[in-house]
Formats: structure tokens, C-alpha cells, sequence
């Protein structure tokens, strides 16, 4: 199955080959593109969406890169990685996720993101900035990016940036200063066991969601940097400051602002600073 389902570059690692197969062949993932340089593995993805180019069998389908020289972030912002910080995407089916609970999608990445950190990093704990960004030691270590196609919306990719033992350069000005995990810990991370323990955490807490919201809700909860902190932020343009609540059942964010509670979307919300 595996020799069938994966594409790859010459130039690739043979170890993450063979971590590959073997999502593939625990049926975790249904397929995969391997490549040793791309600009975006979300644009990869999304190329695909766009042209229709995935069977529904061979979801999840995982984009991996070695290198990615124009990597995407929330809200614009752009980085390039090495071949020593792990990006990758995973397209997978969202139309058995009741409405109410895509929201949460953002929510649970961030989540099975941290959990595999600190599953290979252990006794290291990771918390969560609304909606995904991942920290270690008060600093950013991984985010996410969910995107879409209109014209596919029972699909989604989910993008995911770790930064291993590089501190990559961001190109936004303004934009928080990240970390790596070995400077967060002092310990080096192989990047492809880090790849094999994110995506079983990432397609489990797919499942989560649907079949047991409120434990997934509760766990991020407990791991939430922004609860009871002052925020500062943008909403649909327009500048607010308020304190965070706490996570709302549909996974957005309660600000209570001089103007009332506040229910924030991490599509509408730029986060400016939190103290």
C-alpha cells in the first residue's frame, strides 16, 4: 500500500520515507506527497482541492517538505524553514463534523500538536495561545494554519510548523519572536518521529471532535495561555481590549470588554498583545 500511495523527490530522507509508509500502512493516512523543496505544502494541497485531484480513499493525504521557502502563517505571516524544523499538511474529510463543531478543528491541531511534543520531550509541558499557537518555556515552538476551498468545503487542510532546532527568520515585521524546541529544552527532537506522533494525535482528535467534543474542549482549556490575561486585539478592523473568559462550546474565544462579553472567531480576531 504504501509503495503505491506515497510520490517522492530522489532527493528525500529515506528515514522520513519509512515513517511515511508506516502512517500508511496503519491506514492513518491514505496518502502522501514527499517532496525535498516546495514553496508551501498548504498551497500544495489546496492546488490539489482546487483541481479535485484527491479520492475521497485516499485521505488524509499528507504534504511533506524537506524545505519550504515560502511558508505560510496565520494572519500573513510568512517564514522559510531548513530541513532541521518539521512543516507538513494533512488534508483530511470534514463533512461527518457536525456544523457547530469545525470550529474546533483549529482548537484540536494546536492541541494534538502539544501533545506530541511533549509525548517525545516528556516531562516538558506545552500550553496553548487561542487558537493554536504551541509554547514551550513562555516561548512560540509551533503554529497552524487552516485553510479551505469553496468549492471543496467537505475538506480541509491543516498546516503545521514546528520549529526543531532552528529559530527560523519571520519576514512580518511585528510578529512574535518564535523559539525551537531545543532552545526551549536544550534537547535535540528527531523530526520524523515528531512527524509520526503529531499526525496520529491530529487524526485521532479529528475523531475526537465529533465523538467526544467536551474532553477535547477541556484539555485545551487547561493548557489555555490567554484565560483571565489581558488582551488587546482586532476585530474585523476595528481595535478592542477586554479579558479572556474562557473557550466557548463552539471553540471561540470570550472577551469580556468594557462594552460587554465579546464571542471572538479565530477567522475575524488579530491578536495583538496579551499581558
Amino acid at each position: 500500500m504504501g509503495a503505491r500511495m506515497i510520490q517522492t523527490d530522489p532527493e528525500v530522507d529515506p528515514s522520513g520515507v519509512r515513517v511515511i509508509n508506516s502512517l500508511l500502512g496503519d491506514r492513518v493516512c491514505g496518502s502522501a506527497v514527499y517532496r525535498y523543496s516546495t514553496e508551501s505544502t498548504n498551497s500544495d494541497a489546496l492546488v490539489e482541492l482546487t483541481q479535485d485531484a484527491v479520492a475521497r480513499d485516499h485521505l488524509p493525504r499528507l504534504y511533506i517538505a524537506d524545505r519550504q521557502t515560502a511558508g505560510r502563517g496565520r494572519q500573513g505571516n510568512t517564514w522559510v524553514s531548513r530541513d532541521d524544523a518539521l512543516t507538513f499538511s494533512l488534508t483530511v474529510a470534514c463533512d461527518l463534523l457536525a456544523a457547530d463543531r469545525r470550529g474546533l478543528l483549529s482548537l484540536a491541531a494546536g492541541l494534538a500538536t502539544a501533545r506530541a511534543i511533549e509525548f517525545l520531550l516528556a516531562p516538558v509541558k506545552a500550553y496553548l495561545k487561542w487558537p493554536n499557537d504551541v509554547y514551550l518555556a513562555g516561548g512560540k515552538v509551533a503554529g497552524v494554519l487552516i485553510e479551505t476551498n469553496q468549492a471543496m468545503a467537505d475538506r480541509v487542510v491543516i498546516g503545521i510548523g514546528v520549529n526543531i532546532n532552528e529559530q527560523p527568520k519571520i519576514d512580518t515585521p511585528g510578529a512574535v519572536s518564535p523559539q525551537s524546541l531545543f532552545s526551549a529544552t536544550g534537547r535535540k527532537a528527531s523530526r520524523f518521529e515528531l512527524l509520526d506522533s503529531i499526525v496520529r494525535e491530529l487524526v485521532a482528535m479529528v475523531e475526537a471532535i465529533q465523538d467526544s467534543p467536551a474532553e477535547v474542549l477541556a484539555e485545551f482549556r487547561s493548557r489555555c495561555l490567554l484565560t483571565g490575561k489581558v488582551i488587546a486585539f482586532r476585530d474585523r478592523g476595528v481595535g478592542n481590549e477586554g479579558t479572556v473568559e474562557g473557550i466557548a462550546e463552539d471553540g471561540s474565544l470570550l472577551v469580556q470588554t468594557a462594552g460587554g462579553l465579546r464571542r471572538c472567531d479565530s477567522g475575524e480576531v488579530r491578536l495583538i498583545r496579551f499581558r
